[in-house]
């Protein structure tokens, strides 16, 4: 194992952690999350109304996580690093979920503490972490290869390719033909396992193409995308084989959150991306400007209109470099593919990627159904990438499982002897003002216990504003609740009116009950509250009151 000297790490630490605000809460009141696994890493909820404090507090923690797990390196604690590593990736996906645009330098910053925690832990974390942290892509890779972009554009002549209707114009030119040659020489390996992927996913892509109107060409630009990787992550935190953002993934209807993320799925993301550039190019009226707004967004491609005052995508020099050098990898990859043993590579049959469609209506762990379908554990983690925690999410409408063909048929005692999955959704929680711990219990459905215990809380009475707590919530728990909100009884009869009371500081359930001449039963009934489930002072009860005679 490789290790860093010693003064120089910890001088580098200390500088870092020079530019990160002290703690604002003991240590003792820090989460116990070292036996975490990556199926149940921390996810930040997010509160959009302060969005400025989290970004900043996120990019904090993010730095502080870093200097840390640098810091278990000179310790030559290598569950240390693993551990500080998982929750800087945990802070950096939180950043994600922010709706509104994120500032350039938010996201500068970002970028930077992904590339340098995926270099300089590269040897003490798993390929799971390495593959969060994200590894250049192509694209990032042709943004900083200036030595591809020399004299490209002094030789402004090109031959057509193919040119037929319906389908993506093919040109050559020299940044295309510079393309070709760099993946015949450089990067010849991987474009081959670009073309064995290819060969499995085409006859599920191509189609979903053709049923929007689009060029069945377009599977090239997922190529240069992800190489067709389900589980593909950019340093710009977008995913999947078509590599969604998180804004245009919720634009077009690409569902995120703690059990699934669309964005991985090869069926469901292609319809995403096939509306997006069917939008595109509805727009630009050009497949070139069409994919060059899918590298690098539609209103810089505007900006680009306006400013130059043409629509020629190859004499466009205010564009970024990347997007400048896109289309021409693209149209290089379409044009090795339409005949890969002219170029040096070697195209597989198309295979028919077959499945059936099974429901789950619990939340069951995948390796169990695996066991229960007698199928291969990888081979159904393959046919639904989008599961982010090994499990079907717990849902009211049950979850559509993938499975090879042949397996609908399945032994349907076998899945239902299938226990319901007992894996822990852990949730983070900032500490507001005026928040105790029976509050915050109270809005996740937790006992108070539970909480306690998961953030080894030793003084009940001491919570820190901004401080961060652990969420221990069971996995049918959004399920459960929005049952319990269902269930609230209707009034006893039309002799009894509704009240709304506000809980004020000191009140119990017994004395509400008694100021208003009924039972707690009664109340907790009305409002869906467990037995023994604390109230808060704002918390709105519904009561029902006796009406008075005359």
């Amino acid at each position: 194992m490789k290790f860093i000297p010693i003064p120089r790490m910890i001088i580098f630490a200390s500088i870092l952690l020079m530019l990160v605000p002290g703690r604002s809460y003991a240590a003792e009141n820090m989460p116990v999350l070292s036996s975490m696994s990556m199926g149940q890493m921390i996810q930040p909820p997010i509160d959009l109304e302060d969005d400025d404090f989290l970004l900043e507090y996120f990019i904090q923690e993010a730095k502080r996580y870093y200097a840390d797990a640098r810091l278990m390196i000179v310790a030559r604690d290598t569950l240390g690093v693993q551990f500080e590593v998982e929750r800087l990736v945990a802070t950096l996906a939180a950043i994600e979920e922010i709706d509104d645009p994120i500032p350039d330098e938010i996201r500068e910053t970002v970028t930077g503490l992904s590339k340098l925690a995926s270099s300089d832990f590269d040897n003490y974390i798993s390929k799971d972490l390495k593959d969060l942290l994200g590894q250049p892509s192509l694209k990032d890779q042709l943004s900083r290869m200036s030595d591809l972009l020399d004299s490209l554009d002094k030789d402004v002549s090109f031959l057509v390719v193919d040119d037929r209707d319906g389908h993506l114009p093919l040109i050559l030119n020299n940044r295309v033909k510079t393309m070709i040659t760099f993946f015949q020489e450089r990067k010849h390996k991987e474009f081959q396992l670009w073309l064995d992927r290819y060969s499995f996913y085409a006859s599920t892509i191509r189609p979903i193409l053709a049923s929007y109107g689009l060029p069945e060409e377009l599977i090239y630009l997922a190529m240069i995308e992800s190489g067709l990787n389900t589980k593909a992550y950019s340093y710009a935190h977008a995913v999947g084989p078509w590599q969604f953002i998180a804004g245009t993934g919720r634009r077009y209807d690409l569902k995120r959150d703690w059990w699934v993320d669309e964005r991985r799925d090869i069926v469901k993301s292609t319809h995403a991306a096939a509306q997006y550039l069917k939008d595109l190019h509805d727009e630009f009226d050009d497949w070139y400007l069409a994919m060059a707004s899918y590298n690098t967004g539609e209103s810089r491609v505007r900006r680009t209109i306006r400013r130059e005052g043409h629509r020629d995508y190859w004499r466009m020099i205010t564009l970024p470099r990347q997007t400048r050098n896109y289309v021409p990898t693209v149209l290089a990859a379409a044009i090795i593919g339409s005949d890969p043993q002219a170029y040096g590579f070697h195209l597989k049959p198309l295979s028919d990627w077959e499945y059936e469609i099974i429901d789950i209506d619990r939340s069951l762990d995948l390796d169990k159904i695996a066991i229960a379908l007698r199928v291969n554990y990888q081979d159904l983690k393959k046919f639904n990438p989008e599961l982010r925690q090994g499990v079907t999410p717990p849902k009211k409408i049950p979850y559509q499982l993938k499975v090879p063909l042949g397996k609908s048929e399945f032994n349907s005692k076998a899945v239902a002897s299938i226990p319901t999955s007992d894996k822990i959704d852990y949730q983070v929680h900032y500490v507001r003002r005026g928040e105790t711990l029976s509050v915050i219990a109270t809005k996740y459905g937790v006992s108070l216990t539970k909480l306690v215990q998961a953030n080894r809380i030793k003084n009940r009475n001491r919570l820190s504003v901004g401080q961060k707590l652990v969420i221990p919530a069971p996995r049918n728990y959004a399920t459960s609740t929005s049952k319990k909100k269902s269930s609230s009884a209707k009034p006893p009869s039309s002799d009894y009116a509704k009240k709304t009371y506000t809980v004020r500081r000191g009140d119990t359930l017994g004395q509400i009950a008694e100021d208003h001449s009924t039972s707690a039963k009664r109340i907790r009934h009305w409002n869906g509250l467990r037995y023994g489930q604390h109230i808060y002072p704002g918390q709105k009860l519904t009561i029902y009151t006796k009406k008075k005679n005359g």
